[in-house]
């Protein structure tokens, strides 16, 4: 996987050595190193995400900053950058590994010496499990806890999804305009076709059409209150023109 990163001409003022690689699956991912103040700065281009953009920065094992590139807003990207650990750990620069300091479980891949080999093939595995701390004092690196690493989480998530107030107003627009667009096509079905089948059908059908416009256009969560209301009304015309009608 060496072979695959490329070297590049830093974007970011101040870094001196940049990389960057393509996976097989088109994602793009680049790594830039200020080695006076023992940055790194790493970032992913998701093919799947329609070319979104995360980054993170980080100093001698720290997390210093995340953030969504496309949207310039901060950003938890744990879950966005771990996938791509081990190309991450194959980077052919062993200060900046050394830099990254295991932060999204990046580590320099394992290189068995002379002494070792004879020993248990088990060791690769305690390797990335328990990465030696032995250097630490010589570059600096604070290594997280699990209970602050936990903690930092669950802050970052917090501060990532908002306040209440800030949710609301998130979303509150876009739920209207699927309430008022349901509530229209559904009436103008029902003074073209005066049948309570019909309508009961295609409020049903708005139903999953606006779950699906939260999850696949909006990339948000599907708002249940939303889609079951007009799943409950369609389910009732439809019983009522099926049985009365």
């Amino acid at each position: 996987m060496k072979q695959v990163w490329r070297k590049q001409k830093p974007r970011t003022p101040g870094f001196i050595r940049a990389f960057t690689m393509e996976t097989p699956l088109g994602d793009v991912l680049e790594a830039e190193f200020n080695f006076h103040e023992r940055l790194v700065r790493l970032a992913v281009e998701i093919k799947e995400e329609k070319g979104r953009m995360y980054g993170a920065t980080v100093k001698n094992g720290t997390v210093q900053a995340e953030k969504d590139i496309t949207s310039g807003r901060a950003y938890p990207v744990f879950r966005k950058l771990w996938p791509f650990r081990e190309y991450f750990s194959a980077l052919p620069d062993k200060d900046m590994l050394a830099c990254i300091g295991g932060a999204y479980e990046i580590y320099p891949p394992f290189v068995p010496d002379a002494q070792e080999k004879g020993r248990s093939s088990r060791l690769p595995l305690e390797s990335a499990l328990f990465p030696s701390t032995r250097y630490d004092s010589i570059f600096g690196i604070v290594r997280e806890t699990r209970f602050q690493r936990w903690r930092r989480l669950r802050r970052e998530a917090r501060e990532a999804r908002g306040s209440l107030w800030l949710r609301f107003k998130r979303r509150v627009w876009g739920d209207l305009q699927d309430i008022c667009l349901g509530v229209g096509f559904g009436c103008l079905v029902y003074y073209l076709y005066y049948d309570y089948v019909v309508l009961g059908l295609t409020l049903g059908i708005l139903g999953m059409a606006a779950g699906l416009l939260d999850f696949l256009v909006r990339k948000r969560s599907v708002l249940m209150t939303k889609v079951l209301s007009f799943l409950s009304f369609g389910s009732y015309f439809f019983y009522n023109g099926y049985v009365y009608f």
